[in-house]
């Protein structure tokens, strides 16, 4: 029962560092990509919540396309896939980003791997505790999450001003992979659902 107990544990501190890691890397990303559009391309409002709209739109497809496919390739290889997807696009995202085109492009492909994450990283939450301490994993993860995306949030102001955006996507990067090596290790893939 103890080393149960242990092994709990672990996937308890995995599984929020996990999610703390996703949510920082997302504060330090979209922060400031809107004020680094209009500096950087000298787009206007309207055209950064259209770009908003597209990404939402690509992760609404992306979302539950992921979930199938995490079911039947299992879910870490998914998670880790997206992880590294998600640190190229970023890293890309000050180079490629010429146009608001490809504005679209970077950031639709970006939300693409966002939602290629979240399905997956959901379930395999889900199935690493017994079903009485589900609900207060995820709370966990997420308000860990949460904590994540502030400190994201006031990282990236600072990042922003002192040297320029590309520390933020670079710095966000590497909490994605932080983020896919830390579920590459220290989350188990359960045989099947307990």
């Amino acid at each position: 029962a103890g080393s149960r107990e242990l092994l709990g544990r672990r996937v308890v501190v995995a599984a929020s560092a996990t999610y703390f890691l996703m949510f920082f890397s997302i504060g330090l990303y979209v922060i400031y990509l809107p004020t680094w559009l209009e500096h950087h391309l000298g787009v206007e409002g309207t055209a950064i919540a259209s770009l908003f709209l597209v990404g939402g739109i690509a992760n609404v497809i992306a979302g539950p396309a992921a979930g199938k496919l995490s079911d039947r390739t299992g879910r870490k290889p998914l998670i880790i896939t997206s992880c590294l997807g998600l640190a190229v696009v970023m890293v890309a995202t000050t180079y490629l980003t010429t146009s608001m085109i490809m504005a679209y492009v970077v950031f639709g492909f970006a939300m693409v791997m966002f939602a290629i994450r979240i399905s997956p990283l959901q379930s395999l939450m889900t199935a690493l505790v017994e079903e009485q301490r589900r609900g207060a994993l995820l709370s966990l993860a997420v308000a860990i999450g949460q904590i994540g995306l502030g400190i994201g949030s006031a990282a990236a102001g600072t990042s922003y001003v002192r040297y320029g955006y590309v520390s933020n996507t670079l710095t966000a990067a590497v909490a994605v992979l932080g983020m896919a090596m830390l579920a590459y290790w220290a989350l188990p893939e359960p045989k099947s659902d307990k």
